[in-house]
């Protein structure tokens, strides 16, 4: 497909747009609000599945300790919360947050509700 290059058109003096255009605010809402709404929905894709990932392998490790070697329940709670971290930065990347925020520790809380059961 071949380029082409808008010319600038010399500019009128009777042509000046109005600063405050009613019609282009109304698209730049439109567009801030589709934005805002495919972030909401990616977000609550990413937190359905990494918080089944993080919330089942703790449900797993709590509910059947005499499966496993206390080796491998160990290494199941750092995956689960490894996962739950990752799912954390996740949402907050698609929203627009730095990564190292403390609302990354939330992706803990499953690890941490799991944590009398897998240390005991």
């Amino acid at each position: 497909m071949k380029k082409q290059h808008v010319q600038a058109r010399p500019h009128d003096e009777g042509e000046v747009a109005a600063p405050l255009d009613p019609e282009r605010l109304e698209q730049q809402e439109d567009e801030r609000s589709l934005d805002l709404v495919q972030r909401m929905v990616v977000s609550a894709l990413a937190i359905v599945i990494g918080g089944a990932i993080s919330a089942g392998l703790t449900a797993y490790i709590t509910l059947n300790p005499a499966d496993l070697t206390q080796g491998s329940i160990i290494a199941l709670w750092v995956i689960a919360g490894f996962a739950g971290l990752l799912t954390a930065a996740t949402v907050l990347v698609i929203n627009r947050r730095h990564p190292y925020s403390p609302l990354l520790l939330l992706g803990l809380v499953p690890t941490a509700l799991s944590a009398y059961w897998v240390l005991t």
